[in-house]
């Protein structure tokens, strides 16, 4: 009774080991650059450690009042397409609207387990995702995670952030700018004669 009770334990404290190990992936947003009318967000992973990053498949949640997805670019600026690590080209990749203001990324890697292994970093920018602007305010950026798997196949675990981005919209000049521009430009040559 006594050795089964400890077994027990072990494997409890085993199971809840390899759950905190998971836990260590992180999944988070980054803004990269922004003007009045666009928005770039970084999506990145880092605490991969001894495992490859295979397969995602995820939801961004945002408000599209605020922003309207316009484009995205797979890939690590800096370090390339960190799921392609032997650049073949071929990786199954998606983005696409499920409806306002959800938006779905996937990407599947093509290469051999054991080449991501090797080759792939342990932090790196999963893709860059480009909002224009439609409204100024505080839009909140959500990561729902559809899946998550290593090279091998086998589930990860990981942790994400919303990111709350404060957009700026451009403010239009009124109609009568340039006419009263004239004006003004018409009484100050007026006034020198």
């Amino acid at each position: 009774m006594i050795k089964q009770l400890k077994a027990g334990l072990a494997g409890i404290a085993l199971c809840a080991a390899s759950g905190v190990a998971d836990a260590a992936i992180d999944l988070h947003f980054a803004p990269l650059s922004q003007t009045a009318d666009a928005i770039e967000i970084g999506l990145s992973i880092s605490g991969l450690a001894d495992d490859a990053l295979g397969t995602y498949d995820f939801n961004i949640q945002f408000d599209p009042t605020h922003l309207a997805f316009a484009g995205v670019a797979f890939g690590d600026p800096v370090l390339g397409k960190q799921l392609d690590v032997l650049n073949l080209g071929g990786n199954s990749v998606a983005a696409d609207l499920l409806a306002p203001g959800v938006l779905n990324l996937f990407e599947s890697s093509l290469d051999d387990a054991a080449d991501l292994q090797t080759l792939q970093a342990d932090s790196f920018t999963l893709a860059i995702i480009r909002f224009n602007v439609l409204s100024g305010g505080s839009s909140e950026l959500d990561l729902l995670i559809n899946g998550l798997a290593s090279a091998g196949g086998d589930g990860l675990s990981a942790s994400a952030a919303p990111l709350s981005v404060n957009t700026v919209a451009a403010v239009p000049l009124p109609r009568m700018f340039w006419p009263m521009v004239g004006g003004f430009w018409v009484v100050l040559k007026r006034r020198r004669v």
